[in-house]
């Protein structure tokens, strides 16, 4: 496999990744403007949406990955006793979620809307082990070919009921339109049914597959519970509407954040990493460094940018009743540098095969996070709900970026000093130029030091030829 292959792949994933986030964008938009409870009840449903979809998922998609990347399995196999298992659990997820949101009093229509958007996100769980296959394959292209039109035809679903001022439970049924297109156009490429010719003795050799997969389910529960887990509390504490302007303030970031972790590293370098780890060492090393340092680069000018615009585009973009999310949206900055080296790290130890160790980061994350909630959003529920998740964040980084330093030593301390030293310049111009001039000249000034940083630390090219074949 050569490592030439990595920009033509994240081409494919960046194509799809785009399409959907630009229709989504338009989507949030709009839906903002119209009514901020609106907006918020849709997203209550998405944290909702990401708890089933875990469950469905069984944090079996790392496992698949790994699977497939070693050619040690007959992949067709493999992804219908998969999917079995996923759609019975995702039955029982969805009886859950009814449930609970029944003990906390929801009216019925956010019941329902809830369940709406929950059965879309699990069903894209289920459908996701035949993506696994196709980035292990190196098939991104599939990959694309499928999820653009599906989003394309389920979020322009969503944007016509907003625009026709349809009821909130109308335009909820844009999850479950894409998803289930997007299971469709799965299976057509899959070529069989993935439910067909798995009896008992099929699935008594999945469990037997899936003793290191309870690790990654367990890490997945950790890791959707403390990022979902201040939006359930801000409902109960702020109201739908608050739930809105936190959803706004967290759009821009995890963007950003889902665009590296899930398109870059989950389904191009972690492959990679997966199969390096095995089989060459100093590539494998050389690959994690030189995504570590690029990552750090690309992060801060992006970081430096949010923290000091969000007072204009926040409330240009989404209006005026958006502008107490401006601090909410500064305190959440420090998610999107840990997502980009924290989401390295993890999948490095993954490939490591340090699953235990891994999963006391996320358990620790976990409860840092519940007593954040606790704690925080009771007394300021927007910025506490913000500061919760931020917290818990930075913690799991130290963690997970220590042991990846410490044991593939990916930075020199040389090149950890040229990373503090741009940005105490940025901070020091940032401070001083803005005292005296008027805003935009500190900013432009403040944000030099980071771009030559960035530039100095840009991925090599060709970088086709900075790595040789593995």
């Amino acid at each position: 496999m050569k490592l030439k292959s990595i920009p033509q792949r994240l081409g494919y994933i960046l194509g799809a990744q785009w399409t959907r986030d630009l229709i989504w964008a338009v989507f949030t938009i709009l839906l903002a403007r119209h009514s901020q409870d609106m907006l918020g009840q849709i997203m209550l449903a998405l944290s909702y949406g990401y708890l089933v979809k875990t469950a469905a998922d069984v944090g079996l998609n790392d496992f698949l990955l790994s699977t497939f990347a070693r050619r040690d399995a007959r992949p067709r196999t493999l992804i219908a006793q998969v999917t079995r298992l996923k759609a019975a659990i995702l039955l029982v997820a969805l009886a859950v979620t009814w449930i609970v949101t029944g003990a906390q009093s929801y009216t019925p229509e956010l019941r329902l809307i809830v369940l709406c958007i929950a059965a879309g996100f699990g069903l894209d769980g289920v459908s996701d082990s035949f993506f696994a296959l196709c980035q292990a394959r190196g098939r991104q292209d599939v990959e694309m070919r499928i999820r653009v039109p599906s989003a394309l035809i389920g979020i322009g679903y969503g944007i016509l009921c907003v625009v026709l001022n349809a009821p909130t439970l109308l335009i909820a049924l844009y999850k479950p339109v894409e998803s289930l297109l997007c299971t469709v156009f799965a299976v057509v490429a899959l070529k069989r049914n993935p439910l067909a010719g798995v009896g008992t003795a099929g699935m008594a050799s999945l469990a037997r597959q899936m003793k290191n997969g309870l690790f990654f389910t367990c890490m997945a529960v950790c890791a959707i519970f403390y990022n979902k887990l201040n939006v359930f509390f801000l409902k109960v504490y702020g109201g739908d509407a608050a739930v809105g302007s936190y959803s706004v303030a967290w759009e821009t970031v995890e963007g950003l954040s889902v665009l590296v972790s899930s398109a870059l590293l989950g389904k191009v370098i972690f492959p990679l990493l997966a199969g390096l780890w095995r089989q060459n060492h100093f590539a494998f090393r050389r690959l994690a460094g030189q995504t570590a340092r690029s990552l750090w680069a690309a992060a801060l000018p992006v970081v430096f940018l949010i923290c000091v615009e969000s007072d204009r585009f926040l409330p240009l973009i989404y209006g005026q009743n958006y502008s107490g999310a401006v601090t909410a949206q500064r305190l959440l900055t420090p998610c999107l540098v840990t997502a980009f080296l924290h989401n390295l790290a993890a999948y490095v130890m993954i490939g490591m095969g340090r699953h235990k160790l891994l999963l006391c980061c996320y358990m620790s994350g976990l409860a840092l996070n519940i007593a954040c909630c606790f704690f925080l959003i009771p007394q300021m529920p927007l910025e506490g709900a913000a500061l919760a998740l931020s917290v818990t964040k930075i913690w799991v980084a130290v963690l997970t970026v220590s042991y990846f330093q410490h044991v593939a030593r990916p930075m020199s301390l040389a090149q950890w000093g040229m990373l503090f030293a741009a940005v105490a310049a940025s901070l020091c111009l940032w401070t001083g130029i803005g005292l005296m001039l008027p805003r935009e000249f500190a900013e432009i000034a403040g944000i030099a030091p980071l771009l030559a940083l960035c530039w100095r630390w840009r991925p090599p090219s060709p970088f086709e030829n900075k790595f040789s074949a593995v």
